[in-house]
């Protein structure tokens, strides 16, 4: 496994990969088994895998949350080490990264303007932005997204139809814990009893599916909410369609219900398919 920090010796090693598939993880580093599960999709999709870590300063409307961020880079270097990673791209600087951007517009119908869209101003521009220096750097074959983000997998999916055509960007299901948790690089930051409050986020989302056939959503929603406010500091409950995170009153599309709260001082989310 090689490991790189300049875009010089990115561009080095990427000559080695000129005739394979190249298979892309970008990361924030900290990572988890749901991390790790995404690099295994890359090794069955693509004959060379390329993981970044990169704590993208321009998705975080917070300076806390950038701050404490959790980072530790041994740590994350053994996990890929062991998966047989073929490079991993850590950048010395964002400035280097930024550098030469070229800022690109995506019209994203209002897929951005919702849920974390609301509660986290800028930060899809961010991942936009980041998303495609990477891209531009690493020119992978495929590109790979935990569901737990399921708005931002959407945001990259619309993204890379207008930008990236060549880029197949490939969801995976969200890893959860033995208690039904989804994985997060933020869980580590849980005190011990918040995080048993936090087990109760995929148990109302449970609730919220074996309701979805019987009550409409607004009820759906409005009985979620009152029972996150219970054990969290919450943000949203929301019902939308999966494929453009509208909110509809039928039942015949596919759908999912989304959840973000504070438990603690940990903002948390979560999503699940629900028919």
């Amino acid at each position: 496994m090689k490991v790189v920090h300049t875009i010089s010796d990115l561009n080095n090693e990427l000559i080695n990969y000129k005739s394979k598939s190249i298979g892309f993880v970008p990361t924030m580093g900290s990572l988890h088994d749901g991390h790790i599960s995404l690099v295994q999709n890359a090794l069955l999709k693509a004959e060379a895998v390329i993981v970044s870590i990169f704590v993208n300063p321009t998705q975080f409307n917070n300076t806390k949350d950038f701050n404490n961020y959790p980072i530790d880079y041994d740590k994350d270097l053994e996990k890929l080490d062991k998966e047989n990673v073929d490079v991993v791209f850590i950048p010395k600087s964002a400035a280097e990264i930024y550098n030469n951007e070229k800022p690109i517009k995506v019209d994203l119908n209002g897929i951005d303007e919702v849920m974390e869209g609301v509660h986290r101003k800028g930060h899809f521009d961010g991942v936009v932005r980041v998303l495609n220096l990477l891209f531009l750097l690493v020119k992978p074959h495929y590109a790979f997204f935990g569901e737990k983000d399921y708005q931002q997998l959407m945001v990259v999916k619309s993204m890379a139809k207008k930008h990236f055509k060549n880029i197949e960007i490939i969801g995976c299901p969200t890893k959860r814990d033995q208690n039904g948790l989804a994985m997060s690089s933020r869980n580590l930051l849980l005190k011990k009893e918040d995080h048993n409050r936090a087990i109760k986020l995929i148990k109302l989302l449970e609730e919220s599916k074996l309701m979805f056939q019987t009550y409409d959503h607004k009820s759906i929603e409005d009985y979620c909410m009152s029972k996150l406010k219970k054990f969290s500091i919450p943000e949203y409950f929301e019902i939308r369609e999966i494929d453009c995170l509208r909110k509809v009153g039928g039942k015949t599309t596919k759908q999912r219900a989304f959840v973000a709260a504070k438990i603690g001082d940990i903002r948390l989310i979560d999503n699940i398919e629900i028919n």
